[in-house]
């Protein structure tokens, strides 16, 4: 995979972009896609669900999570989220690009934020938001795609598989927003 390809296609057609100001409403939400190199390959962070949360819980996902007034903008729902799920606190540099927003079953709106960190330091999850940290490598994973069979032909539902976890719904359709990139 050609890094440098999917970020100077991500800087040039996403461009990260912060709004002038953003409804507070329960289903506005924003996610950090992290990109950083493992034993010289491309990886993502995901992470697992905690099983007592009251929605989505035990799915895989990205960091991030519902817009908060005090946020001001999507962007630091973003990095607070991730910080408060993984303890990693993300200097803005690292952001690169932006992709469109997707559209939850559930009617979320998901804005997600694309980084890259050269390497990723250690992360400790919050046990009263995360079950595991996942590593996954962002090549092998991106070839597991596949439709996802339980939604219609015409509906943009996807589903990518990495050990024994299954990613679905919108965190797949981001991945295959990236996927399309590269």
């Amino acid at each position: 995979m050609d890094l440098s390809l999917l970020t100077s296609r991500l800087k040039s057609d996403f461009p990260v972009h912060l709004e002038k100001s953003v409804e507070a409403h329960p289903q506005t939400a924003a996610v950090l896609v992290l990109l950083y190199r493992r034993h010289g390959r491309p990886h993502v962070l995901l992470i697992k669900r905690a099983a007592g949360l009251p929605a989505h819980a035990g799915e895989i996902a990205f960091p991030g999570g519902v817009f908060q007034e005090e946020d001001e903008t999507l962007l630091n729902t973003a990095l607070r989220e991730t910080q408060e799920e993984v303890g990693l606190e993300l200097d803005p540099t690292a952001l690169f690009g932006r992709l469109p927003t997707v559209q939850t079953l559930t009617e979320f709106q998901v804005s997600p934020f694309v980084a890259w960190l050269d390497d990723l330091p250690p992360l400790k999850a919050n046990p009263e938001e995360v079950e595991a940290i996942i590593e996954a490598p962002l090549v092998p994973l991106l070839a597991t795609q596949q439709r996802d069979v339980g939604y219609r032909r015409d509906m943009d539902m996807w589903v990518y598989l990495h050990g024994p976890h299954r990613v679905w719904g919108a965190t797949a359709r981001i991945l295959h927003q990236l996927a399309g990139l590269v």
